[in-house]
């Protein structure tokens, strides 16, 4: 009888520990984190990713609508005037502004090739008025790179909606960046104008879809 009546305390005490137990909070280092967060194109935009949900979304029809472009660039590298710039993939052609537009020089070149892959560059004369048609020279990549509309994208990684403006007959969103104020295209998801370090960086004349591999490959 005696062994019958500890058997039944011992079994109360345990019953009365286990519900004591389940009473109590977990602390955060008894938490298990099981489930692994999406990073792929499915994953839910949470604020601490830096870029509200509606301008990623806004950034995106970078990637789904542009697989080519044209525009007139002007930035502190142009000066007050305006480079021409062909991008597609890794490839990129840009024409430097020449006060004067003769090419009678063996030395003369209109034309600057930029393979970001092979991080080449290389100057050309392509003009049908080049006193000598070709290849020029190999150039310094990082001088003679100038970032592309792909490059200033691609450097956000904090951003909010601040307004709303036109430019050039075309509807942006203005947006404060880690990289500055930027006013996008609402139907390309392209910036059109960057504020960013006390200078102004303008893309123009912009088209889309339209650059062929021949115009950003040099020719043997």
């Amino acid at each position: 009888m005696k062994k019958i009546l500890l058997n039944l305390g011992l079994l109360a005490v345990l019953i009365l520990a286990a519900c004591t137990a389940a009473q109590q909070p977990a602390t955060n280092s008894e938490i298990k984190h099981d489930a692994k967060p999406d990073t792929g194109q499915n994953a839910a935009v949470k604020p601490q990713d830096g870029i509200s949900p509606d301008v990623i979304d806004l950034l995106a029809k970078s990637k789904t609508k542009v697989k080519s472009i044209y525009y007139k660039y002007r930035g502190p590298e142009t000066g007050s005037n305006f480079f021409g710039f062909y991008v597609k993939g890794s490839k990129i052609k840009y024409l430097p502004w020449k006060e004067f537009k003769s090419l009678d020089q063996p030395a003369d070149y209109d034309s600057v090739f930029i393979d970001k892959s092979a991080q080449t560059a290389q100057s050309y004369c392509e003009a049908l008025y080049c006193a000598v048609r070709g290849k020029k020279a190999d150039l310094k990549y990082n001088d003679s790179y100038i970032y592309t509309i792909y490059d200033w994208i691609g450097s956000i990684t904090q951003a909010k909606k601040v307004g709303e403006e036109v430019i050039d007959d075309r509807s942006t969103w203005k947006i404060e960046t880690n990289q500055g104020t930027f006013w996008i295209d609402t139907f390309y998801g392209i910036p059109l104008k960057i504020e960013s370090g006390g200078k102004t960086y303008k893309f123009e004349q912009i088209a889309v879809n339209s650059v062929q591999d021949s115009d950003v490959v040099p020719y043997s």
